[in-house]
């Protein structure tokens, strides 16, 4: 899972600080590397810039540079080590490419496998960096074809064989010495949203992960790019839209309950809405299959910070269901704002330290109570268990559990990174949820049921939750080769 940011400007105006504030709002998808790229016609220069650590600490010093189109991206690692060498974006000085994207390449090893047959590899071991050379070679691939193209026909050409024999998920941003690029993957697994901004002149065209990004920078926001869609956007600012490989459509919605910023907007919907209906689904599924639980309640608290409106909306639905009720909502627990997401740590040691030392409780407020933990979803476990062990710590008399997100049970290769099934907590139990239930140590578990999610929180609409299915879209390779002919 990672954030990305694609700015072009009109009238020779810098990109740069608009990059760095896009990235700034999408840090929350990858806390880990940042990086920037732009191009300077003006000047004939190119920049290439990245770290490790937060955007605005690596994209401060950077005010000077110049450039009017680029692209930048906030990495949570999800394939390949990590180390500066591994942030993105990637610069292919041949094709004159430089690419970002979102999401998980399943097939790099085939990409592999067909660069050394040619005597070549690769300089990373970043997905980003197969994409990149996959999609150089097709545009080399079609000049060589066709001399006398235009670029953007080119690179539409190159990206629709990208989008066909790429497998996993992907929405990418391109930039070339000619505009910016963007195109997503057939099923759209990874979210990619349009802006514009006009007037003052300041007149510039944003693509970006999410709608906040956009909107804190003063873009208005005219589209989802669709699903399997490719665009090219030029110094003037025109968009030229093509569907080009198009299947059934996936979008994420684990984003909807846990990734996204609670003020973005995605699948139609604001995200704090979907977190609210399912809070509100939690509390009418617990009362129809554990009504003595609920009596039992003395005080609701969220885990922070995702999953706040959902138990803001599960408090509310009970106290307004029961008559008389004494129930309380309030936030004992406590995560410090600088700890980051202790999900996208890339070891279990990691994890679990973070754990450790971000969460703290205040035992004045629980203790002798029986409380009701509201969290977004339990995949690994580490959450919980050091969260509920602090609850006992602190003197809480009963602990009751509820996911505003189904159980885990399959590993994702679209855009998360949880490659094996032993980590998943869900998985090790083979679905048994008492099971899990004592592996937590609480008194109660209840997560929400995958049926009951799609039909009350996501309304039915299309979207992949193969994490709690096992039915996958996709699969890990393409069924032919997946680079173009050699010479």
């Amino acid at each position: 899972m990672c954030g990305i940011v694609g700015v072009i400007s009109k009238g020779g105006r810098s990109v740069v600080g608009d990059l760095g504030n896009g990235a700034h709002f999408l840090q929350h998808r990858g806390p880990a590397y940042a990086g920037l790229f732009v191009f300077d016609p003006a000047h004939r220069n190119a920049s290439l810039e990245k770290g490790e650590g937060l955007a605005d600490d690596i994209f401060k010093p950077l005010g000077h540079l110049n450039g009017d189109v680029g692209i930048a991206h906030t990495r949570y690692k999800t394939y390949g080590s990590g180390g500066t060498n591994n942030a993105q974006p990637f610069f292919d000085p041949l094709s004159a490419i430089a690419l970002a994207h979102n999401g998980h390449i399943t097939n790099v090893p085939q990409i592999e496998a067909e660069l050394e047959e040619r005597g070549q590899g690769l300089s990373a071991t970043c997905d980003a960096d197969a994409m990149l050379r996959m999609l150089s070679l097709w545009v080399e691939h079609f000049r060589r074809q066709d001399p006398g193209a235009e670029e953007k026909e080119i690179l539409f050409r190159a990206i629709e064989e990208t989008q066909r024999r790429l497998t996993g998920a992907f929405s990418a941003l391109v930039t070339t010495p000619g505009g910016l690029y963007a195109f997503r993957d057939p099923h759209g697994f990874r979210p990619m949203v349009l802006g514009r901004r006009t007037g003052s002149g300041r007149d510039a065209v944003m693509i970006a992960s999410e709608t906040l990004a956009l909107e804190q920078n003063g873009f208005s926001v005219q589209e989802d790019v669709p699903h399997g869609a490719a665009l090219f956007i030029d110094r003037s600012l025109q968009i030229d839209e093509r569907v080009l490989v198009q299947k059934d459509p996936r979008p994420c919605a684990f984003e909807l309950i846990y990734f996204a910023d609670v003020e973005s907007k995605m699948m139609g919907d604001n995200i704090r809405s979907y977190r609210w209906r399912a809070g509100r689904t939690l509390a009418l599924h617990i009362l129809e299959t554990a009504p003595e639980v609920v009596d039992e309640i003395d005080l609701v608290v969220p885990i922070p910070h995702s999953p706040i409106p959902g138990a803001e909306a599960f408090a509310q639905k009970l106290e307004k269901e029961i008559e008389g009720s004494a129930l309380q909502y309030a936030t004992p627990v406590s995560k410090y704002r600088y700890g980051g997401r202790i999900f996208m740590e890339e070891t279990q040691e990691a994890r679990e330290e973070a754990a450790m030392l971000d969460f703290r409780v205040d035992a004045k407020a629980v203790e002798g109570r029986n409380i009701f933990l509201v969290d977004d979803s339990i995949v690994r476990g580490t959450n919980a268990k050091h969260i509920v062990r602090a609850f006992r710590a602190a003197g809480a008399r009963k602990i009751f559990f509820g996911t505003l997100w189904p159980m885990v049970i399959d590993s994702c290769f679209q855009g998360i990174n949880t490659p094996t099934q032993n980590e998943l907590i869900g998985a090790r139990f083979n679905g048994d949820t008492d099971e899990v239930r004592m592996e937590l140590g609480v008194d109660a578990l209840y997560y929400m049921p995958e049926e009951v999610f799609v039909e009350n929180v996501i309304k039915s609409a299309p979207a992949c939750m193969a994490c709690t299915t096992g039915k996958r879209s996709v699969s890990f390779e393409h069924s032919g080769p997946v680079l173009p002919p050699a010479n």
